[in-house]
């Protein structure tokens, strides 16, 4: 199961037993864990009142459909992920720091909020624009790293610019994040010892992760020995 996104919430309320605006932020959590376990195909905000003890029609009251909810708990954690790539991409230290700083946080963030990530960056919710204030989360959350790269650039004097520069570090640690999930997801117990191979490459690429995205981000920036 994933750590949930939302943090000290209320717990499950009795039936009709809880504050007003507390039950929104309650059939998030208990999505998050439901979507964990049963994936997004079986997922019912019917099934979820239920779970919630709550009427089969109060989660409409907040979501128009399921797929409404997806998009609330992507835009969350879109939010989330702006604000912590932010806080390290402000924070002291040099530019080389703070970007691997910014590579880890994006890759943490993924492993412990494995069911917001994937509706953040999988192909479950579509077109971003349907949704209120979820492309404006998505660019907000880049923005932050956009920053940070424009002043890695200059400080670097690199012959590319930020977009090429983001590109390039964005498909590294969104491809790293999305195998550790992967790997970590995968039954090793039906698979030949080569179809674990690359498994194993990912596990042991990640053993020393921050050691080993320093020489990615090096080897970027030109910087490899």
């Amino acid at each position: 199961m994933n750590s949930p996104i939302f943090t000290d919430k209320a717990t499950a309320p009795g039936k009709g037993n809880y504050h007003h605006g507390e039950l929104r932020e309650l059939l998030m959590d208990s999505a998050l864990a439901r979507i964990a376990i049963d994936g997004t195909e079986k997922f019912s905000l019917r099934a979820l009142a239920r779970e919630a003890n709550v009427s089969a029609t109060a989660p409409f009251r907040h979501f128009a459909n399921k797929h409404a909810l997806f998009a609330a708990l992507a835009t969350e954690g879109f939010q989330q992920l702006g604000e912590r790539v932010s806080a390290v991409a402000q924070s002291s230290g040099s530019v080389d720091q703070r970007l691997l700083a910014a590579a880890m946080t994006y890759i943490k963030f993924a492993e412990h909020n494995p069911v917001a990530y994937q509706l953040m960056f999988g192909a479950i919710l579509g077109d971003f624009s349907e949704f209120e204030g979820l492309s404006a989360a998505a660019s907000n959350a880049y923005n932050m790293l956009d920053k940070l790269l424009v002043e890695v650039v200059e400080v670097k004097q690199l012959h590319f610019d930020e977009l090429v520069l983001g590109g390039l570090i964005w498909s590294a640690i969104h491809g790293i994040a999305s195998l550790r999930l992967n790997v970590s997801q995968q039954d090793k117990s039906k698979k030949t010892p080569l179809e674990l191979r690359p498994s194993q490459a990912i596990v042991a690429m990640t053993e020393d992760l921050e050691v080993n995205l320093k020489i990615m981000i090096d080897g970027l920036l030109g910087q490899s020995q």
